[in-house]
């Protein structure tokens, strides 16, 4: 049986979305100023969404890694400090 993949989506706070590790499922956020951060590192005037795509691979990454280390919080909370 497939499962269904949360879409990405625009949140207060930043985008919202989930990785899975293992067999586990865990719900993230990257914020809006870590979104502003990636964008100022690409140029041009993306929105949070268009950021969060264009770095979907990098944050994705850097959310696997944050489960793996056991860093707590529902939702995972990935600020600009890890992508600097």
């Amino acid at each position: 049986m497939n499962k269904a993949v949360a879409e990405p989506r625009l949140a207060d706070e930043g985008v919202t979305f989930t990785v899975e590790v293992g067999f586990t499922d865990r719900e993230c956020l990257v914020s809006k100023n870590a979104l502003a951060h990636l964008r100022r590192l690409k140029g041009g005037q993306l929105d949070f969404m268009e950021t969060y795509h264009a770095f979907e691979d990098q944050i994705h990454g850097v959310a696997r890694r944050l489960v793996v280390a056991g860093v707590s919080g529902t939702p995972l909370v990935l600020g600009a400090a890890y992508f600097v």
